[in-house]
């Protein structure tokens, strides 16, 4: 009977975490298209107060943590804390207290969630962009016309698309069949052909070749030489990390390929060189850095030759955390994320090191990463994750989920109620 309350207590606490996760990713996700415009700035800090302290009160009265949970958590809290009366990124709390309070939750509802939040919020923008109820920004460029679709700006609405072919890639990983790429494909043109944005061309490229890689790794035998960027893919965060600081570290006018890769990479290092020399590195970061990025309706001002200023814009996510956000809590992150991924591959499960591979390059050139309505995955720290595997048939159709603390061959159904194939034995080695 005490078992009985206690599995439903824990339930009612999960879907009221869903709920006040779906209304705050709502609200923020409205604040990234023009919907913004019709919305009061009160409304939106409000529901952030409000997810704080209902998340908060979660955490406080419905969890049960150990002391070294408590500790770990609390100081986290007080870093974060910190950082955000130091920086100004408000956002830094409701992201921090949704990762902590997902503790249990079904990862996999928390993706359902946003892609039905995001998914439903970018298409009402979409269309009401289309008919003239909202903006819908462009600019005219050598390469064509860009379009935000109602998006505040046009690289905005590539990041959200990204996101959520990542998304939608996680949650169609047990049952796959090619035909399911269709979706990500018209998203992949729809970035490429309106908005021009190579960051999320190239990512989401990287994203479905490592993914059908992981999918097909066992099946197509010539895929073999590539098993190694699947084992090794938990260590792309820091890699891609410490890949864009260390450039922007260096560069130098005098250099002939950093100048190169600057123009390929349209002045990112240049602008992340100036950004390290004007503002250096702080332990718990610094005040808000003033930026110039002539996006959305600030390109009025200088398209019409009005302005003066000169554009500055911090694009890296990596490079903005730490000049931003300090160094304690960008090794943090990176070391804690890293750390996570490894323990990932370590029970068998390469998927999420895939997907955060992929966006550790993305996040190289834009500033979303930990910013939940794009990036749910950071989400994943303290999320109830499914550890399954899946078996090698002609059909690829019968997962083996493999619960906590039993074995795959005494599990009869799945997390999805997907029965086990009898045929089929899991490969416990997933990867040699």
């Amino acid at each position: 009977m005490m078992r009985r309350r206690g599995a439903s207590l824990q339930q009612y606490r999960n879907t009221l975490y869903l709920i006040i996760f779906g209304i705050y990713l709502a609200s923020v996700t409205l604040q990234t298209t023009t919907f913004n415009e019709l919305i009061p700035h009160r409304v939106g800090i409000l529901i952030e107060l409000a997810t704080l302290a209902a998340l908060l009160g979660l955490v406080v009265c419905l969890d049960t943590l150990t002391p070294g949970q408590i500790i770990g958590e609390v100081s986290l809290l007080v870093l974060v804390t910190v950082v955000t009366l130091t920086s100004g990124a408000h956002y830094l709390m409701p992201t921090i207290m949704l990762v902590i309070a997902a503790r249990e939750v079904s990862f996999r509802q928390i993706i359902q969630v946003y892609l039905g939040v995001v998914g439903t919020i970018l298409l009402l923008a979409l269309v009401a962009a289309e008919v003239g109820l909202i903006k819908n920004i462009t600019f005219a460029t050598a390469d064509g016309l860009r379009q935000s679709f109602g998006v505040v700006y046009t690289t905005d609405f590539a990041a959200h698309i990204f996101y959520l072919c990542a998304a939608y890639l996680y949650l169609l990983a047990r049952r796959f069949r090619l035909v399911a790429l269709l979706p990500v494909l018209f998203g992949l043109a729809m970035i490429y052909q309106f908005t021009k944005t190579m960051t999320d061309v190239i990512a989401l490229l990287v994203l479905i070749s490592l993914y059908l890689v992981y999918i097909y790794r066992r099946q197509l035998r010539w895929l073999r030489w590539l098993r190694p960027m699947i084992r090794y893919s938990f260590l792309m965060l820091p890699l891609a990390s410490g890949l864009i600081i260390g450039l922007s570290n260096i560069f130098n006018y005098q250099d002939r390929m950093l100048v190169a890769l600057n123009n390929t990479l349209s002045t990112r290092l240049a602008l992340g060189n100036n950004a390290l020399l004007a503002y250096g590195v702080k332990l718990f970061g610094q005040a808000p850095i003033p930026i110039n990025g002539w996006g959305g309706d600030r390109v009025e001002t200088f398209t019409n030759g009005v302005g003066g200023a000169t554009y500055f814009f911090i694009d890296s996510s990596f490079l903005n955390m730490l000049i931003s956000y300090g160094l304690l809590l960008t090794l943090i992150i990176i070391i804690g994320m890293t750390w996570f991924l490894y323990q990932r591959t370590r029970q068998h499960d390469y998927l999420l090191p895939v997907i955060i591979a992929a966006i550790a390059i993305s996040s190289m050139f834009d500033q979303h990463f930990l910013e939940v309505t794009y990036n749910v995955f950071i989400l994943m720290l303290f999320a109830d994750l499914p550890n399954y595997r899946t078996a090698v048939g002609p059909a690829f159709d019968r997962p083996v989920v493999i619960r906590r603390g039993r074995r795959a061959d005494e599990s009869s159904t799945g997390l999805s109620g997907a029965a086990v194939d009898p045929d089929h034995r899991p490969d416990v080695n997933s990867i040699r």
